[in-house]
């Protein structure tokens, strides 16, 4: 039995990793650790529904986890003498660390989750006799403005944001802690993340939301959007999800790689699939506009490094986007409702 423990396994990326382990890898099982009390009911973010904001439920995939060969332990990485004990306790063969704050987080939780709480992980699996493989879930956004597109792994790294900034601080120090402890490290670099329960902080999220509330006549036939011209590589949650496991058998330690579709989409494309979706083309105005600092114009990976070890992305944008816009008309009305 190959033992997986999985950090921040009550996020929305995180809950994917330990249901594709436990649905692809029947010999293996899945400690998860976060912060939040378990839940087997929702996500520990919120999502909007009739103007109020309410618990993200979990897709039904997402709710039948065998506890035969998973359990939860709710820890705090920077409580070193826990962390320390349930690491030992553990004993794993495959780490993967998930746990982080997020893009809008003050700087302070940054440093703290992102920077010290992967030290604190680091070092922790260093004192075991017997290393275990650790995948550390990095960002795309470490590149900052790309020299050239699509983006290699072997481009330099120029973080031009708080968030980008904290997770090359934390590939930074699990190099320095790994290499010093013995500890096999492979850094994923992971693009934009699409898929049922996801933050509205990011653009699918936005759009599906709000295209929801207009199909079901909650809301007036408006939409709130940015600048549609940038560019990004999108990625479902459960081809993240294939990624990492397919990382934590077939990648090699000591190499970074992309996460990421490798397909270069713009932010209009996005809306004009979501409104396609729901049955919306031609029937919607544009509310106001917003705008975000230091965006990026464009911004795609080169995946030849992941594809080598057997990746190949599943879900194209018409079905991640199918697939969110289904989650807020049947997952959320019916949690909503209950």
């Amino acid at each position: 039995m190959t033992r997986y423990l999985v950090t921040g396994a009550q996020g929305f990326t995180g809950r994917y990793v330990c249901a594709e382990i436990l649905r692809t890898l029947p010999q293996a099982s899945v400690v998860g650790i976060g912060r939040s009390a378990e839940t087997y009911a929702a996500f520990t973010h919120g999502v909007t529904w009739r103007n109020e904001h309410v618990a993200a439920p979990l897709p039904a995939e997402l709710r039948s986890l065998d506890r035969d060969r998973y359990r939860y332990v709710r820890c705090d990485l920077n409580d070193r003498s826990e962390l320390d004990r349930l690491v030992g306790q553990t004993a794993p063969d495959v780490v993967i660390h998930l746990a982080a704050a997020l893009r809008d987080d003050p700087n302070e939780v940054l440093v703290r989750s992102n920077v010290e709480g992967t030290a604190a992980f680091a070092r922790a699996i260093g004192k075991l006799e017997r290393k275990p493989l650790l995948i550390l879930g990095s960002s795309g956004s470490v590149y900052g403005l790309p020299l050239s597109l699509p983006i290699a792994e072997e481009q330099r790294c120029a973080p031009d944001e708080p968030y980008a900034m904290s997770k090359l601080a934390a590939e930074l120090v699990a190099r320095v802690l790994t290499v010093k402890a013995d500890v096999p490290l492979i850094v994923a670099r992971i693009f934009n993340i699409v898929g049922p329960g996801q933050e509205e902080r990011h653009v699918c999220g936005r759009f599906a939301a709000q295209a929801a509330a207009i199909v079901r006549g909650d809301a007036l036939p408006r939409l709130t959007i940015g600048d549609l011209r940038p560019t990004r590589d999108f990625i479902d949650v459960r081809d993240v999800a294939q990624a990492l496991v397919i990382l934590s058998q077939h990648g090699t330690p000591g190499e970074a790689y992309n996460v990421a579709s490798g397909t270069e989409v713009a932010i209009g494309d996005v809306l004009a699939l979501t409104l396609r979706a729901a049955g919306l083309e031609g029937k919607v105005s544009i509310a106001e506009q917003y705008s975000r600092a230091a965006d990026v114009a464009r911004a795609f990976a080169d995946i030849g490094k992941l594809r080598a070890c057997g990746f190949e992305p599943a879900f194209s944008l018409e079905r991640m986007i199918a697939d969110l816009l289904t989650y807020y008309l049947s997952d959320v009305a019916q949690a909503a409702m209950t």
